[in-house]
């Protein structure tokens, strides 16, 4: 059975593109007299990304190597944090902090940070689910709480606990009430919550999806194919 491993610590892509999303069936195959292509909503399909990581060289290039190395060209899989560069404003989060607690973090309660003199970073708050959905399924509603009510389209978001899954807001539907896309992969309860920093879990898509090489003095920009591992499959083939 294989294994789902963490990218290492600081181990973070320059560039990441998706090169596949929601996908259509019948186009040609169902024109009409009058040319019209009739198009339907595919319920299969998944997530297909390309991660460039940076030119790298020592303790980084041998994190790097290793994690390629521990894929094992698809056998394993990865969990992958989305971390939305183009994510709403803690202010638009519902959140109140200044300028410096944002770039600073917080301490404890106490007044004391970490024992490396680092503060908590500040993060958007987590959000109720505010109604049961099934897998598969594509509407979900949140509770009115920081940014339950103010998402828009194109906004990602997660769920957990033990939710792996990327989802894209499709519209915004009134009410805390989103369609997303690609559906549910896992059925949420009301004791589930939201999130705006979702993981999903990826795999390799083929042996020669990644490459580790090296030159003389560094190793070059490298770019990684993966590919999205349905969250019941995660539990079904990869928990070792």
């Amino acid at each position: 059975m294989g294994r789902l491993i963490s990218m290492p610590n600081g181990l973070w892509p320059r560039s990441i593109e998706p090169l596949s999303g929601p996908r259509a069936v019948g186009g040609a195959a169902n024109s009409s007299i009058g040319n019209f292509m009739q198009t339907v909503a595919s319920p299969f399909g998944g997530w297909r990304w390309q991660f460039v990581f940076p030119v790298s060289k020592d303790a980084k290039f041998r994190r790097y190597r290793g994690w390629v190395t521990a894929l094992h060209g698809g056998a394993n899989a990865t969990r992958v944090p989305f971390g939305d560069p183009d994510m709403m404003s803690l202010l638009d989060a519902g959140m109140t902090v200044t300028p410096a607690q944002e770039r600073f973090g917080l301490p404890w309660g106490n007044g004391e940070t970490w024992s490396n003199g680092q503060n908590w970073k500040v993060t958007a708050p987590n959000v109720a689910v505010a109604a049961v959905a099934a897998l598969d399924a594509t509407i979900i509603r949140l509770a009115d709480a920081f940014w339950g009510h103010r998402l828009q389209m194109g906004d990602y978001l997660g769920f957990f606990p033990l939710h792996f899954g990327l989802y894209t807001v499709t519209e915004e539907r009134g009410d805390g009430e989103y369609r997303i896309w690609p559906p549910l992969r896992k059925a949420l309860t009301v004791g589930d919550f939201a999130t705006l920093y979702p993981t999903m879990a990826m795999r390799l898509e083929s042996e020669d999806a990644a490459s580790a090489a090296r030159g003389v003095a560094y190793a070059e920009e490298a770019s990684v194919m993966l590919v999205e591992v349905f969250d019941y499959d995660v539990r079904d083939y990869f928990a070792d």
